[in-house]
C-alpha cells in the first residue's frame, strides 16, 4: 500500500497524537454547530435543535470495536453488537452525553427517543446474553485505552507492511 510521506509518518505515530487530534477536533465541531445554529436560526419551517456531538463518546464506541466485513449471512443485530460499543458512565451525568453512551441500542434503534435508551439498552443486553452474543461495554479509562491499543495496533500492521514491500521491492531488484 502506498503512502505519501505525510500519511507515512503520521500514522506511524497516531496512537502519539490522538489525545492532541482530538483536542483541536472538538473545536471542529463547536465550529460546526454554531454555523448550523446560525444559519436556522431563522428557518421557519419546523423546529431545529442542534446538532451537537461529543467527539470521544463516539470514538470511544466505534474505534475500538472490529470493522471486518463478515458478509451476508451476518445478522443486523450481530454486525451492531460486533461493531459497537457503549461508554459506561454514572447515572448522575448520564443526560450529559444525551444517549451517546448507550451507541449499542442506539445503532439497533437508530430513531428511538433518547429518554428511551437506557431501559432498551437492558432489553439489548438480555437479548444478547440469550443469543450468546457479547454486549461490550468500556468505562472510560477502559475506552479510551483500547482505542490506544487498536490505533497502535494499526500502526504496527502498516510498519510490518512497509517492510514487507521494501523487502519485496529489494528481491525482484
Amino acid at each position: 500500500m502506498w503512502f505519501d510521506r505525510f500519511a507515512k509518518t503520521f500514522v506511524a505515530i497516531q496512537h502519539y497524537l490522538f489525545y492532541v487530534i482530538m483536542l483541536f477536533a472538538r473545536f471542529n465541531l463547536y465550529a460546526n454547530s454554531y454555523i448550523y445554529l446560525f444559519k436556522k436560526a431563522f428557518d421557519t419551517r419546523r423546529a431545529r435543535g442542534g446538532r451537537w456531538a461529543w467527539a470521544m463518546e463516539i470514538v470511544l464506541s466505534h474505534f475500538s470495536m472490529s470493522t471486518a466485513d463478515l458478509g451476508p449471512t451476518e445478522s443486523f443485530p450481530h454486525r451492531q453488537l460486533r461493531t459497537t460499543s457503549d461508554v459506561i458512565c454514572d447515572e448522575s451525568i448520564g443526560f450529559i452525553h444525551g444517549g451517546l453512551h448507550l451507541q449499542v441500542t442506539h445503532h439497533l434503534f437508530p430513531r428511538l427517543p433518547r429518554h428511551n435508551l437506557k431501559r432498551a439498552s437492558a432489553l439489548v443486553k438480555l437479548f444478547a446474553q440469550e443469543q450468546g452474543l457479547t454486549y461490550a461495554e468500556f468505562g472510560f479509562v477502559e475506552g479510551n485505552a483500547e482505542v490506544i491499543g487498536v490505533l497502535r495496533g494499526v500502526a504496527e500492521q502498516v510498519k510490518l507492511m512497509g517492510k514487507v514491500a521494501n523487502a519485496e521491492a529489494k528481491r525482484s531488484s
